[in-house]
């Protein structure tokens, strides 16, 4: 039941035209992505220290120790799966413990900025809603200064391009095709076997120019053109055609 809901939110014309942006490969549009992700992290997280400080009274560090833990989880799957298009098992040691590496760092940023508001706000006699809020603020700031950097480090070291598996591999389609662009571009008029991505000479290709051959006339030499002989084509394994 909860996958038709879904699909129909994200079906709407308004959530289309709202998403519109974040559409692309490109790294501006996987910024916007991220940027997205943030804001619903931010939701989760905010929502957690909210109703911990103002419900449940318990200390900043505390709140803001569950709104970490319980936004961190949709944070990654949002940013593998939909920001940066990854898809399979995640890999422990270059996507995983990187993340929440960089999490753990804007945690202990968030505990410490914090962990001061708090104080300030039993210093002042602060409390309530007022004082949920100083200790979301101070959360939300600390999270703010290392957002920049996360990014980049999402982008170019944990799910960018340069990590593994995004080139192709040798033996797959897209490898073939990488030949078949290559020795295209070395000899233009060769074209490419679309069923098995083997390259075919096209007619006239490999043949050398015409040898001019010297011949005997009444006024001496005179030069006649003599074409040399056609050489085989051969396909992309090397078989003669």
């Amino acid at each position: 039941m909860g996958a038709p809901v879904v699909q129909r939110f994200f079906g709407l014309s308004v959530v289309q035209k709202v998403l519109s942006p974040a559409r692309g490969d490109r790294a501006i549009h996987k910024f916007i992505r991220y940027s997205m992700v943030s804001g619903v992290a931010i939701v989760i997280s905010q929502a957690a220290i909210l109703i911990c400080t103002a419900l449940l009274h318990t200390s900043g560090i505390l709140a803001n120790t569950v709104g970490a833990v319980t936004a961190t989880p949709a944070s990654y799957e949002l940013n593998r799966k939909w920001a940066w298009g990854k898809h399979g098992k995640s890999h422990m040691w270059k996507e995983v413990a990187p993340f929440w590496a960089l999490t753990l760092l804007g945690f202990l940023g968030s505990t410490g900025t914090v962990e001061l508001a708090d104080n300030l706000c039993r210093s002042h006699h602060v409390i309530g809603l007022t004082r949920s809020l100083a200790i979301m603020g101070a959360s939300l700031v600390a999270y703010g200064v290392v957002w920049v950097a996360k990014f980049l480090v999402f982008h170019f070291l944990v799910f960018g391009s340069g990590h593994p598996g995004s080139e192709a591999q040798p033996g797959t389609a897209a490898a073939v095709a990488g030949d078949a662009t290559a020795a295209m571009e070395a000899d233009p008029r060769a074209t490419a076997n679309g069923s098995n991505g083997s390259v075919v000479a096209a007619p006239g290709a490999g043949v050398p120019p015409a040898v001019p051959a010297v011949a005997a006339g009444p006024r001496g030499p005179a030069a006649a053109v003599v074409p040399s002989k056609p050489l085989p084509a051969f396909d992309g394994t090397g078989n003669a055609l």
